[in-house]
């Protein structure tokens, strides 16, 4: 069979060049890692909209014709302050002139297309000087009702630019109006609020880098520890994880080199990885210690290990990415990219499993340190 005659190949070359091999995958690992700096963060959901359906291609010529605007939007609210001259209707003139000085800072600012507040119909009739001429405005102006809620406790501005998906545009323009308004006069009374579509691809962005960092240290911490209590030896444990962690690198840094984005759908494929691939190598220690019992020598351990766990492990690492590769056929971009990089993921663990750990094992069991 010409697997196995390839896995019994493969156990020659791990018997007299193992430590070659383990070099090999390190250095394999360092060029991964270098991939990682270059893996981005994919929070425009937009992008992640199927093609082909026709209420979304319009959108996008749409798009491309007008040109997409994302939107920054300030909410002045009244606050629960007791201070003394608190302002107590949003309409107090004290409001207007912080709408006016931030409505036009926020105007000059490059990334800025256009500012929509009550400022652009004050402009054209004065700011209000007293709370009696704010009011008398909004009764005889319907658009200023527009920028206000209905029961008066807050105003809204819109500021308007079209800096499309680059994250640190978008971080870039939400600190700049943080800094606007906070820069501004704000009278007693009042509180600032600020949303929009760029600030909630700040959050997502903050949100995606946390979730993919907890959810691998805390799948890999556990991992770990119920790795070491079933091989009841901590080297044991970590020759089986080492692996698998290198894996977990090697996906995330060839994503980092093809491109391919953290996104929803890919923020939890390191635990995944994790958790799929690491029975891999349990297998494969368990099969080596039980070799090892009839008291073979390490080369003679690998010769059996490597060609009979090998086809086993072959063919659960094939179905499982065959599996993954299938919601390549789902419309959903997010689910295709999920599916890819699981298969990757797998695959990476399959080599981890049947190439390094082998060789792991045996320079290991030849410097005693995986005696019972």
């Amino acid at each position: 069979m010409l697997l196995r005659g390839a896995l019994v190949r493969l156990a020659r070359a791990q018997a007299g060049w193992g430590h070659v091999i383990v070099a090999l995958a390190l250095v394999f690992t360092l060029f991964a890692a270098l991939g990682l700096p270059e893996m981005g963060l994919q929070t425009d959901l937009t992008r992640e909209l199927p093609a082909g359906i026709e209420a979304i291609e319009k959108m996008k010529e749409v798009g491309a014709e007008f040109g997409s605007s994302d939107s920054v939007i300030v909410i002045i609210k009244l606050s629960d302050s007791e201070l003394s001259g608190r302002v107590q209707d949003i309409r107090d003139p004290r409001v207007a002139r912080m709408i006016e000085q931030v409505h036009r800072n926020l105007a000059e600012e490059r990334e800025v297309s256009r500012v929509h507040s009550a400022y652009s119909i004050y402009e054209k009739t004065g700011t209000p000087r007293s709370l009696e001429e704010s009011r008398a405005l909004y009764s005889a102006i319907p658009e200023l009702r527009d920028f206000y809620s209905r029961d008066l406790t807050a105003t809204a501005m819109y500021i308007y630019s079209d800096i499309g998906a680059s994250e640190e545009r978008n971080r870039a323009l939400v600190e700049r109006v943080r800094e606007v308004v906070e820069g501004s006069e704000k009278p007693p009374g009042v509180e600032v609020l600020i949303t929009g579509t760029p600030p909630m691809r700040v959050a997502l962005f903050e949100l995606l880098i946390h979730d993919a960092a907890l959810t691998m240290s805390v799948a890999a911490l556990i991992i770990l520890l119920l790795l070491v209590i079933l091989q009841r030896s901590v080297i044991k444990g970590l020759v089986v994880f080492t692996p698998l962690v290198l894996s977990v690198v090697w996906t995330l840094g060839t994503m980092g080199w093809l491109g391919i984005p953290l996104s929803i759908g890919t923020v939890g494929i390191g635990a995944m990885i994790l958790g799929l691939g690491v029975e891999y190598g349990i297998f494969v220690i368990k099969r080596y210690e039980e070799e090892k019992r009839k008291g073979r020598s390490p080369e003679e351990i690998l010769g059996v290990v490597v060609p009979g766990v090998g086809l086993n492990i072959t063919g659960s690492a094939t179905t499982t990415i065959a599996g993954f590769l299938a919601l390549l056929l789902a419309t959903m971009p997010m689910v295709q990219k999920m599916g890819s990089t699981l298969a990757l993921g797998i695959f990476y663990s399959y080599l981890g499993a049947i190439v390094v750990n082998p060789a792991l094992i045996a320079i290991l069991d030849r410097r005693g340190y995986l005696a019972d």
